[in-house]
Formats: C-alpha cells, sequence, structure tokens
C-alpha cells in the first residue's frame, strides 16, 4: 500500500502559486483545499497548471434540508470541477438530521460520485451528518461503498472522550476509510497547543494508534493508495497567547513535523508486514 502527503492551504497565507512552491519542495503528492468564491478557484486553477500535484477538491455544504445540502453540493461540485480535481473530499449534511434524512443525502451523493467518476470521501466533522460515531457506523452499514476521511479529532470533542473504549468503531471505519486528517485533538479542543510537547504526547500516542487500526484495515480490503494530510488549523484552531493573540507554536513547522513523523511510523509499520 502506498502513502500519499496532501497538504491544506487553510493558514498559509499569501499567493497560492508561493504557497504550492513551498508545498512541492517539501514533498508533498498533493493539496486539498476549500474555496469560498470564484477568485480562489481562478487564483489556484492558475497555480495548479503546470504542477504534478494532485488536487483534492473539498465541498463544504450549506442550508438546513437535504435538499439545501444536496443543492449546495451540487453547485460546488460543478465549480470545483473546472479545476480538473483527482478526488472529492465532502463535509456535508447536518448533525440535526435524522438517519432517513442522511441516508436521502448520501444516497444521492453516491449517485453523484458514480456520475462524475471522481473518488468522493466524506469527513467525520462536527457539525456534518457523520459528526458522531453511532450516527457514522449506522450509514456506514447503510452504504457500504461509502468512503471516508477520518479525522477523529471532532470525535473526541463532540464524545469528550478518547476512542481506545470503542476500538471496533475505528476498524469499522478503517475499511471505509480513503485519507486520514492527522490532527491531535483532546476531549476539550480540537487541535494540542503544539505536537511537539510533552503534554501533548499521551494524546498523540492514542491517535496515532487508531490511525494505525485505520492502514491495517485498509491494508486487509486490499487498498492500493492510501493518504494523509497534516490538517492543523490556524487561530482560533490554533491555541495563542492571551496577551498577545500570538500562535504558541509556527503553525508550518508543527505540520512539517507531523508529516515526517507519520510518513515515517507508515514506513516502519510496512516494513514489518513486509
Amino acid at each position: 500500500m502506498e502513502l500519499q502527503l496532501y497538504r491544506n492551504l487553510w493558514g498559509i497565507p499569501g499567493p497560492r502559486a508561493g504557497a504550492l512552491d513551498r508545498i512541492e519542495a517539501a514533498g508533498y503528492h498533493g493539496v486539498e483545499a476549500v474555496l469560498f468564491n470564484a477568485g480562489e478557484r481562478r487564483e489556484l486553477k492558475a497555480a495548479l497548471a503546470g504542477r504534478a500535484l494532485a488536487f483534492k477538491a473539498v465541498v463544504w455544504t450549506e442550508g438546513r434540508t437535504v435538499h439545501d445540502h444536496l443543492r449546495s453540493f451540487r453547485r460546488e461540485l460543478r465549480e470545483l470541477l473546472r479545476l480538473a480535481p483527482t478526488s472529492i473530499a465532502a463535509i456535508g449534511g447536518s448533525d440535526g438530521w435524522t438517519d432517513d434524512e442522511s441516508a436521502r443525502y448520501f444516497e444521492a451523493v453516491l449517485k453523484l460520485e458514480a456520475e462524475t467518476g471522481l473518488p468522493f470521501a466524506h469527513e467525520t466533522h462536527r457539525g456534518s451528518a457523520l459528526f458522531h460515531p453511532a450516527v457514522t457506523l449506522r450509514m456506514l452499514d447503510r452504504f457500504p461503498s461509502l468512503k471516508l476521511v477520518c479525522d477523529f479529532s471532532h470525535w473526541v470533542v463532540v464524545g469528550e472522550r478518547l476512542l481506545d473504549d470503542a476500538p471496533s468503531v475505528v476498524r469499522r471505519c478503517g475499511r471505509q476509510a480513503a485519507h486520514l486528517h492527522v490532527r491531535v485533538g483532546t476531549e476539550q479542543m480540537p487541535q494540542v497547543p503544539d505536537l511537539r510537547l510533552a503534554s501533548a504526547a499521551p494524546y498523540r500516542r492514542a491517535f496515532e494508534r487508531w490511525w494505525t487500526i485505520v492502514w491495517e484495515e485498509q491494508r486487509k480490503a486490499g487498498l492500493k493508495v492510501t493518504s494523509l494530510c497534516p490538517e492543523l488549523g490556524p487561530p482560533a484552531y490554533q491555541a495563542t497567547d492571551p496577551k498577545t493573540g500570538r500562535p504558541y507554536s509556527d503553525l508550518w513547522d508543527q505540520c512539517e513535523w507531523q508529516k515526517v513523523r507519520q510518513a515515517e511510523r507508515f514506513r516502519r509499520w510496512q516494513a514489518r508486514r513486509a
């Protein structure tokens, strides 16, 4: 199984061409991004031209009803396809829906996936239809072809507990996982102040146990390519000094540290199974 590394453009300031230069130089295989308007789409399309970077386009739906979210999905997808993405990641639906409403949404989105011919994966994100492990498991049972972007930091905050009491949940998600967001959070915050600090180590080890389970399940499922993104966010996700408002650590440095660490962990994990 091959590991591909993606960098989210969230929190990288300045022109996109310069950001992509830096991302390419750091050895990433691709980028992912939420694009909020036509200007951002035009700028990124121009910056991606002539590069070998894959583009994972992120659809983030909005509205109240299933109809609203599907209309939003189709509108965003139509615009993002102009950028020739290689895959789609979706943050979609609402945490206030019934299972039947969520099922109507995913049934329609799976049809859209088949129509485009691109792989779609759906993030386990707060506020979305996959905001909670129990809901997600029920959707996976109803839709065995549904693929996931696993970001367990959201579930840890929502449930105010780590997932070590439910390894079967992580294992079940791993069977349908396509992509990992390797953010580390706690029961009270979505992102630790600095991954490299000793205070973060217990949480880092917990999340790494879960990511290894995902890799194990992907391997069993015969997945040829998996991917991860050190998707750490800027303020207010990132902790800041209350007096100065400045982040406690450099975001780029943290993402690079996490990228290198998890790529090495994957390499060692693969070697043990060779």
